[in-house]
């Protein structure tokens, strides 16, 4: 193979990776909200989440961000010293590195039977309501 078709291969392998990219997002199109309406919505995870999703450890996950950063196909980034992963990014990542299709539709089952408990509303201060029975 040349470097000419090398250098094509790679350019229809970015292609095809920001099409699924792009088709992951479509639902999201006509839809009113922000970021903490993606978050709400499991487009973004943490590592431990991703990692439940994967059935992998924690520390599968950090490697598959090194990796995909190095083939320069990032899918997580890093703020306040939190990883944050783009759901449909892992996906595609899953299926071209991690096992193929099945391995991310297995991945994509996984978030939607962990995302309803995820989902749910948080206390901001767990513990609370007892103590407050406590007093009255």
């Amino acid at each position: 193979m040349t470097d000419e078709q090398k250098a094509l291969a790679a350019e229809l392998d970015q292609l095809s990776a920001e099409a699924v990219r792009l088709a992951d997002r479509v639902p999201r199109l006509g839809k009113a909200g922000d970021a903490m309406d993606d978050l709400r919505e499991g487009f973004f995870l943490t590592v431990a989440q991703a990692a439940t999703v994967c059935d992998v450890t924690d520390q599968a996950i950090y490697n598959w961000i090194d990796h995909a950063a190095r083939m320069r196909r990032p899918f997580a980034e890093k703020r306040a010293n939190v990883w944050i992963i783009d759901t449909a990014r892992l996906f595609a990542y899953v299926q071209k590195y991690r096992g193929g299709l099945s391995a991310r539709l297995k991945a994509e089952s996984r978030l939607r039977e962990f995302w309803s408990v995820w989902s749910e509303p948080q206390e901001l201060r767990p513990g609370m309501k007892e103590h407050e029975s406590n007093i009255s």
